[in-house]
């Protein structure tokens, strides 16, 4: 069988195919125990590894991951209004060396019919720009989600605001959608400030700390005792220690990293996704170097500047042992997206429900 049909997301098919028809899989899932002994945010889980906003698009998706042992499930990023999908296609393999955080690549290449030797190795370029449906399908939708859960799980739905002609209306609109996620009933919220496919701006407002604060500061009037969480992309050194600063008044956990934004080309040095997307999102196996390096950056300034901030890791997790790299840095919870995607046994991989197969490294 080809990695390729090894994903839960069918990449041959568009968005909408996936959210109608998905998840794919036909897999035997194997009984598994509760053990909720895992302190997160107020919350008893059974384990630290969810997977973040992504790859969970509809409750059909929730159900199927919380079967499979995934005990932090992220809803994807939603919005306060219809928002329409990148054109097919939306997810590519990319061919790459592991990326060194201090030195990324000006530019990775996505060959034409070519795939990774293993789905721990798996690298993959994403584009798909925050697509939403109305608020009321998700809202509904959101509800049904919550009762597939298991004990020892939690549900988060993940929020992003949409850019307008002002700064202030797209803060305005990052409370509206914040408070429609609340009205759900999740006892969780995440806003999403670190999409790398976005046109208007609202994917990169984590490089701004005081937008950024701005948006935590008015969220949390809404929110109220509901916990926020804040998704991030790849920033380290000072740009990192301004952005908490900003964040931790407001905010009760840092969710880091999203994909690495990167010019992505075909053999040819052409765009792999067409001339209107030179950029895109690279997830997978080579970001994990990345994700430590925030995940490594971000717990010092936590236990340094004494911020009651939870961690959260995510980069490159596709093998058991990453999980366990990631909490041996002190963070608070691991996340995985494309591991999940092609590996959907990782989960009981890592409570040792079923065998691990050897870490690529």
């Amino acid at each position: 069988m080809s990695i390729k049909a090894l994903a839960t997301y069918d990449m041959d098919k568009d968005y909408y195919h996936n959210l109608e028809q998905g998840p794919r899989f036909t897999g035997e899932i194997p009984p598994w125990k509760t053990q909720p002994t895992f302190p997160f945010l107020g919350h008893l889980l059974n384990s630290p590894l969810g997977v973040p906003a992504g790859l969970l698009l509809d409750s059909k998706w929730i159900k199927l991951y919380a079967q499979l042992g995934y005990d932090i499930l992220v809803y994807k990023t939603v919005r306060s209004c219809h928002y329409p999908v990148h054109p097919w296609p939306n997810c590519l393999f990319v061919r790459t060396d592991m990326l060194n955080p201090q030195n990324l690549p000006h530019r990775v290449v996505a060959p034409q019919d070519w795939e990774p030797p293993s789905p721990q190795q798996v690298t993959i370029t994403n584009s798909f720009g925050m697509p939403s449906l109305e608020p009321s399908g998700w809202q509904e939708d959101v509800e049904k989600a919550l009762n597939h859960l298991r004990e020892g799980q939690i549900l988060i739905v993940s929020g992003v605001g949409t850019f307008e002609d002002s700064e202030g209306k797209l803060v305005q609109d990052f409370v509206r959608v914040a408070s429609m996620i609340k009205e759900t009933g999740v006892p969780m919220v995440e806003l999403n400030l670190s999409c790398p496919n976005t046109a208007e701006g609202e994917g990169t407002i984590y490089t701004d700390p005081q937008l950024a604060g701005r948006i935590a500061r008015e969220v949390r009037k809404v929110l109220k005792d509901t916990p926020l969480l804040i998704k991030v992309g790849l920033l380290l050194g000072q740009e990192l220690e301004d952005l908490m600063r900003a964040l931790t008044p407001w905010a009760q956990g840092i969710v880091g990293i999203n994909s690495v934004s990167l010019e992505v080309v075909n053999e040819l040095g052409e765009p792999a996704l067409g001339s209107y997307r030179e950029t895109s999102g690279v997830c997978g196996w080579a970001i994990r170097q990345c994700g430590l390096a925030f995940a490594k950056e971000a717990t010092a300034i936590k236990e340094r500047e004494k911020y009651d901030l939870a961690v959260c890791g995510c980069g490159g997790v596709t093998h058991p042992f990453h999980v366990k790299e990631y909490m041996e840095l002190g963070v608070q919870a691991v996340f995985t997206c494309t591991g999940a995607m092609f590996n959907p046994y990782l989960a009981l991989e890592y409570k040792g429900v079923v065998e691990t197969g050897e870490d690529p490294a």
